[in-house]
């Protein structure tokens, strides 16, 4: 450049002026001989896929500018809100961003071979690059400068990673065309720094937020007219905001001096370095080049975020480098949510009925089989170490068995089986515990009805069963019954002392006071006399004209205990001297001799027939002779007159 600023340094130790002349000797600038502590920036936001979190660590030594590239998960620690979490780490390529800028015042001057030597390292970082246009493409910017009154920033080559051709085309423009004016270096960094943090292309802007930003300066120094320490604070806190790294590449020439403490100071403050390029140090440039292209490689870091939704502070450190330790903080966002649990079976509104088995004694084995479902809202599948299951509040079982935690249930063990039925109504939930949010989820409440069937027990067991429960009414039964068996023991006795003497003071007068009546006397009757059934041995007389049999005797002249006959079954007809059996359309039917009779048809009685209705049979019998009744003072017969 035309004019240089030069700083007035006024206190130099010896020390010092010794450490700058080795520093210049081997083309390095170590500042105060101080080794600094590796570069730790985190390249964009942390992506989260809930329940882990992902996120970029670039870990550079700026003493060389090379990726610290041997590090493992030991070497790492995260803390999520000041609360330690376990991490993984791997190695993985994301690529460099690189803007390349040549202060083409004081080097392009008419015969100066410094813009040739520039263009020329440029091309060499370019080659380095690896502009493939993939997701982990490197990518490449140039920016030339010169005076602000002779096109400024020129040529302007904006972020590729597929065409380096398109930087490269500049080439010989920049070589040939002379610049004499001054040089505005500043507003170079500015664009640049412009291009990596506010970009005006979306798509290049994703790019970018994951790809480490570097920017090397090939200059002579800064000018006297554009150096303004105000200026370069601002550069300096712009580069440290957003970790960018800025290297500075001296073009020294033979027999010419410039200042260089303006690109100095850029350098050390940005965390990048500076370095003299002339023949003796020209390898150790395209060294230099090798240091920064393996910043392509960064450690993807992986933990967990085991949080409500919400933005979280996370720290990451990296410790036990070889240059010591580094940390970077960012905020991490959780999407972690309660999944939710539903009962699948039994559907809500189920009704059940327990049946009850005389064979078994007891219910029929009636289950309802319960089963769960887990549903992710947040795309984090997990499933619950077990779900519980809950009938009115209280628990009945669980199970451990995704994907539906089935769980049976047997409800004919709930109750004990009576005489009368039983109901029941159930609410049914299910629960479990998200072990990622240490939360419950509860499923929506399932109604359902269980009936139990009231137990079936035989007539006797029954009457035992009734006894037990009413045996203060038994006591005063038998109590009765005895008295009415005594009842009956006194009244046969006494009929029994009557009747005797009624037959033996009648005895006398009965004999001689009966006799065989004439022709014109009444038809002597029929009886029926029960052979098989209830009763059996019992007679009935058949004096009147219609006799009625049938179960009832409120309806019937001869009552037939049997559950089969009908009320009334059949009649017997007594016309002149015959007798006549007629079904008076029974239930079950009237057999006569074996015979089935039709209903309400008169058929002849013969003596010594077989009557059969229902579980009951009876005989026919016709009495023998005519009888009359004779009152008690009958006059003896006349004796036979005697003839004259």
């Amino acid at each position: 450049m035309c004019m240089k600023s030069k700083r007035t340094i006024l206190l130099l130790t010896p020390i010092y002026v010794l450490s700058i002349l080795i520093a210049l000797s081997a083309g390095w600038n170590t500042g105060l001989a101080q080794r600094r502590g590796p570069i730790v920036d985190i390249l964009g936001r942390p992506t989260t896929t809930p329940p882990e979190v992902h996120t970029y660590i670039s870990v550079v030594d700026p003493n060389t500018g090379r990726a610290i590239d041997d590090l493992s998960d030991a070497n790492f620690a995260v803390q999520v809100s000041d609360e330690d979490v376990d991490a993984t780490v791997e190695l993985e390529t994301r690529g460099v961003a690189v803007v390349m800028i040549i202060d083409r015042g004081g080097i392009a001057r008419r015969g100066d071979p410094r813009i040739g030597q520039a263009v020329e390292l440029v091309d060499n970082l370019l080659t380095r690059l690896d502009l493939n246009g993939s997701a982990r493409a490197d990518m490449a910017a140039l920016i030339g400068i010169r005076g602000r009154e002779h096109g400024g920033l020129t040529p302007d080559v904006r972020f590729t990673d597929f065409d380096p051709n398109a930087i490269r085309n500049e080439f010989d423009k920049l070589r040939t065309e002379v610049v004499d004016e001054v040089t505005p270096l500043y507003d170079g960094i500015d664009r640049a720094i412009e291009w990596i943090t506010e970009n005006d292309q979306a798509d290049t802007r994703e790019k970018l937020a994951y790809r480490r930003p570097i920017i090397v300066v090939f200059s002579d120094g800064i000018d006297n007219q554009f150096s303004s320490e105000s200026y370069e604070t601002i550069i300096i806190n712009k580069c440290l905001q957003n970790n960018i790294m800025l290297y500075a590449v001296r073009m020294e020439a033979p027999g010419r001096t410039t200042d260089t403490d303006n690109l100095e100071a850029l350098a050390s403050q940005t965390n990048g370095l500076y370095i003299t390029h002339n023949t003796d140090t020209r390898d150790q440039v395209l060294n230099l080049f090798d240091d920064i292209v393996t910043q392509r490689q960064s450690y993807r870091v992986t933990f967990p975020l085991y949080r409500l939704p919400g933005d979280y502070q996370v720290r990451i450190q990296v410790i036990d480098t070889p240059v010591g330790d580094g940390s970077a903080e960012t905020t991490a966002s959780s999407k972690l949510q309660v999944p939710k649990i539903a009962l699948i079976t039994p559907a809500d509104g189920l009704r059940l009925t327990v049946p009850y088995s005389k064979t078994l004694g007891g219910f029929e084995t009636t289950l309802i089989t319960l089963t769960a479902q887990v549903t992710p809202v947040d795309g984090a599948v997990r499933e619950p170490a077990e779900v519980r299951y809950f009938a009115n509040g209280g628990r009945i079982g669980a199970s451990a068995t995704p994907p539906d935690y089935q769980f049976v249930w047997n409800v004919s063990a709930l109750v004990t089986a009576t005489t009368e039925t039983q109901a029941q109504n159930f609410t049914l939930i299910a629960e479990a515990d998200d072990r990622y949010l240490d939360a419950k989820m509860t499923t929506p409440p399932v109604n359902i009805a269980v009936t139990w069937e009231k137990k079936q027990v035989p007539m006797v067991e029954a009457t035992v069963e009734e006894a037990k429960r009413s045996w203060w009414i038994v006591i005063p039964l038998i109590a009765m019954l005895i008295g009415l068996l005594i009842l009956l023991i006194l009244l046969i006795r006494t009929r029994g002392e009557v009747a005797r003497k009624a037959v033996k003071s009648t005895t006398g007068v009965l004999k001689g006071v009966t006799k065989r009546l004439g022709a014109t006397s009444q038809p002597a009757p029929g009886k029926l006399v029960v052979v098989q059934g209830a009763n059996i041995g019992k007679e009935h007389r058949l004096a009147a004209q219609i006799t009625k049999v049938g179960r009832d005797p409120q309806f019937c002249d001869l009552a037939l205990y049997d559950e089969f006959v009908s009320n009334p079954h059949f009649s017997i007809q007594l016309d002149q001297t015959q007798f006549y059996i007629t079904d008076e359309g029974s239930t079950n039917g009237t057999k006569l001799n074996g015979t089935p009779i039709p209903s309400h048809q008169r058929l002849l009685l013969q003596p010594d027939s077989l009557i059969e209705v229902g579980n009951t049979r009876l005989q026919f019998k016709r009495l023998g002779g005519t009888t009359r009744q004779l009152g008690g003072h009958s006059e003896p017969p006349p004796s036979p007159s005697t003839p004259p």
